[in-house]
């Protein structure tokens, strides 16, 4: 069967796409093809040399298996097939990273950094738009970090990520929030003399609160967004500096961070708040109106890759969610 196996593989650059591949690499192939420049990762040498070892370990292991299944059963064999699997993973990302390399990649070229002025004028579509470059430019280093140095699977990395934008969500609307209400103490209350204060009646907070006020605030601290953020910044490394420890000084993971961390404050000064998903239930429906499938399209979602954004609930859609569909049937 082996030597079956690897003679269809070889033999493959003879025949036509459709008959490229034997049976059971033909799903391996479709899947890679997804991703722009997926055709010359296929048609490539190494590719090929891939499912050639994979299919060597393959037949080793399950050799393997049957000899070591009277002396040890059990957990070894299960190490092993997982380690195995993680290594395989890792050379078809390696294969992606050399195509990205090359300049044909979807991740290809230099970060779109804002200019000041439209960090000072940032709508919510500016938000949704940095958040795309995020992902176009900086998610697929930050996700080999986790592949490479992390040594976990794709699903894993992905979901780290992912909860990684959601802590700096998370701290900046809480920090905003802060902000906000100490600027309008400040607004209302012309003085901190804890002396006089205790002598006048000073109006309560809901009663002096309006979304007029609140709205002039916010365009404020939005124009002011170039001298905040590099605030905000620290305040997040060093608020979050024990949980994110392992990360902040690896070089493929802080230009991520950073700009995650730019883009949630952006958004926390908003008007009216942005709906963000950033969890779907395993199985749910693939809406392609909605969502972009990072494989090969399928009917059910197997995890959430990159946030659905909304313009506020149940608002206009800003940008749509990368997901990985369930490959399963």
């Amino acid at each position: 069967d082996r030597r079956r196996m690897s003679e269809d593989l070889r033999s493959s650059r003879s025949v036509s796409p459709d008959e490229a591949f034997p049976h059971w690499a033909a799903p391996i192939a479709a899947s890679v093809r997804n991703f722009k420049g997926g055709t010359l990762i296929v048609n490539s040498a190494p590719f090929r040399d891939a499912l050639v070892e994979a299919e060597r370990i393959w037949v080793e292991e399950n050799i393997d298996y049957k000899t070591e299944e009277e002396r040890a059963p059990g957990e070894r064999d299960n190490l092993t097939r997982e380690e195995r699997i993680i290594e395989l993973e890792s050379e078809l990302e390696k294969l992606r990273l050399k195509e990205r390399e090359t300049g044909r990649g979807w991740g290809a070229g230099n970060l779109h950094v804002p200019h000041p002025m439209e960090i000072n004028t940032a709508r919510p579509e500016d938000v949704a738009e940095l958040l795309s470059e995020i992902y176009k430019t900086e998610w697929q280093p930050a996700f080999e970090y986790f592949i490479y140095k992390k040594k976990v699977r794709e699903r894993e990395a992905a979901e780290e990520l992912l909860k990684l934008l959601q802590e700096c969500y998370d701290f900046c609307e809480k920090l905003s929030e802060e902000h906000l209400r100490d600027l309008t103490e400040t607004l209302f209350v012309p003085t901190s003399n804890q002396h006089l204060l205790k002598k006048i009646h000073v109006p309560n907070k809901a009663d002096i609160t309006s979304q007029h006020i609140t709205s002039d605030l916010n365009r404020l601290r939005t124009s002011a967004n170039t001298h905040i953020f590099p605030v905000v910044e620290q305040l997040f490394f060093l608020t979050e500096k024990h949980h994110l420890k392992a990360y902040i000084k690896a070089d493929n993971l802080h230009p991520f961070i950073r700009l995650c961390v730019k883009c949630a404050w952006i958004s926390s000064v908003q008007d009216r708040p942005l709906s963000i998903t950033f969890k779907l239930k395993p199985g749910s429906n693939f809406y392609p109106d909605v969502m972009i499938s990072r494989n090969a399209p399928a009917p059910e979602v197997d995890y959430l890759v990159w946030p659905i954004v909304f313009k506020y609930d149940n608002g206009p859609l800003l940008l749509k969610g990368i997901v990985h569909c369930s490959q399963l049937k």
